[in-house]
C-alpha cells in the first residue's frame, strides 16, 4: 500500500512539473511573439506557486516596461523572489540594481553579495562581475588570482566580456600579472 501511495505522488509530481514546464515554454512563445500580456497571464500563476524562472521573467516584464507599466520596484520584488527561489539570473540582477542604486540605496556591497551568490552557482555573468570587483578592489580587497578565477569560469561558459578581459590582462600585463602572449592567445 505504501508503495503505491509513493508512486501515485510520483506521478503527480512529474504531471505538475510536465504542466509548469509546458505554461513557461507556452509563456515564453507568447513573449517571443511580442504577446507580453498573455505570457504574464501564463506565469502569474507558476511566480505565485513560487515557481523561479516565472517569477523572474514578471520581473523583465515589469523591468522593461513589457506588457505591464514599466515598474522597476516591482521588478526588484520579483527578482528578489525569484533569487530567494534559485534564480542565479535574478540575483544577478539584484546586484546590479544595487550597484546602480536602482530603486533601492546604491550599496556596492550588497552588489558584491549578490553578485558572489550568482557566481558560486554557475551564472556567466555574474562570475565576471565578481572578476571585476577582484581586480579593482571594489567592496572588497584587491585580489588578482580571484580575480583571473572568476574570469576563467565565465570564460569557459562562452562570457565574450570575460574573455576579452583575460586577453587585455595577458597582453598588457595588467593587475601587476606578466605579459603571456601565450596565455593571452588562448582568450582571444
Amino acid at each position: 500500500m505504501l508503495k503505491r501511495f509513493i508512486l501515485v505522488i510520483v506521478q503527480l509530481s512529474i504531471l505538475t512539473f510536465s504542466v509548469q514546464a509546458g505554461e513557461l515554454e507556452d509563456g515564453f512563445i507568447a513573449f517571443k511573439a511580442g504577446s507580453y500580456e498573455k505570457a504574464l497571464r501564463l506565469w502569474l500563476p507558476m511566480a505565485e506557486k513560487d515557481n523561479a524562472d516565472a517569477q523572474y521573467n514578471i520581473g523583465i516584464l515589469y523591468m522593461k516596461g513589457l506588457g505591464v507599466e514599466k515598474n522597476e520596484k516591482t521588478a526588484f520584488i520579483w527578482y528578489k523572489r525569484s533569487a530567494a527561489n534559485g534564480n542565479t539570473d535574478a540575483m544577478y540582477n539584484l546586484g546590479t540594481m544595487y550597484n546602480q542604486g536602482r530603486v533601492v540605496v546604491r550599496s556596492t556591497k550588497d552588489a558584491v553579495k549578490w553578485w558572489k551568490m550568482s557566481a558560486e552557482l554557475g551564472n556567466a555573468a555574474g562570475q565576471f562581475n565578481l572578476g571585476v570587483v577582484y581586480a579593482y578592489g571594489r567592496r572588497v580587497k584587491q585580489n588578482t588570482e580571484e580575480a583571473l578565477k572568476w574570469w576563467k569560469k565565465s570564460a569557459t561558459q562562452g562570457n565574450k566580456d570575460a574573455r576579452a578581459a583575460l586577453y587585455q590582462t595577458y597582453t598588457e600585463g595588467l593587475f601587476n600579472i606578466p605579459v603571456n602572449p601565450q596565455e593571452a592567445k588562448n582568450w582571444k
